[in-house]
């Protein structure tokens, strides 16, 4: 969605000279009758100079939000490192029949401890259409431990921390990708993935 602000006075409708000359005409200068003769259309193109200076300054801000909204701030460019051929063509073979949405993450992710970061190996391939958010659970618990942000297309995250500080153990988990339109980040599907988070100690 593109908005835009036009802030241009038109030609010989700036305030600050028509007004006061016409105020010097009627009455000498730092008299009570030059403070009350401003004629109405200075008060006029004052107000509306005013809030177009507001109502372009929140649609800068607004606008400036969006742009960057959600997106997560470890994804890197292009598909993930050391990916063997065998490797790639078993994470394309999980695809989403609608859409034609590919999901892409490690089936088993070790961290050293709950606070360190994991080879995620989460990606969003260069094929598909949409914004990608991936978030994962607990199985036993339905504890969120990890949520991406928006992930866009020919994007991946190779390493993260997780969001919940695990204690030792292996946790049987589910990976639910989420998939967005590009363009209105309106939510068109999910699909999700088995894997399992160790965490050594």
């Amino acid at each position: 969605m593109s908005v835009s602000s036009n802030n241009e006075n038109p030609e010989g409708a700036r305030p600050s000279e028509t007004g006061m000359s016409t105020a010097r005409g009627e009455a000498q200068p730092g008299s009570a009758a030059a403070r009350q003769s401003l004629p109405p259309l200075f008060w006029i193109m004052a107000a509306v100079a005013a809030a177009a200076l507001v109502v372009a300054g929140v649609l800068a801000f607004n606008l400036g939000s969006h742009s960057l909204q959600g997106r997560d701030p470890n994804a890197a460019l292009g598909q993930l490192e050391g990916k063997t051929p065998d490797e790639l063509q078993a994470e394309l073979d999980r695809i989403v029949e609608e859409g034609m949405f590919n999901i892409s993450i490690a089936s088993y992710v070790e961290f050293r401890e709950g606070t360190a970061e994991g080879e995620v190996r989460i990606e969003n391939v260069p094929s598909n259409h949409y914004l990608m958010q991936v978030e994962v659970v607990r199985d036993d618990t339905g504890e969120s431990v990890y949520r991406t942000g928006m992930i866009e297309p020919n994007h991946h995250i190779q390493r993260a921390r997780l969001d919940a500080d695990l204690d030792v153990g292996s946790y049987p988990c589910t990976a639910v990708f989420y998939a967005f339109e590009s363009d209105t980040e309106e939510p068109v599907g999910q699909a999700a993935a088995k894997m399992t988070i160790v965490v050594a100690g």
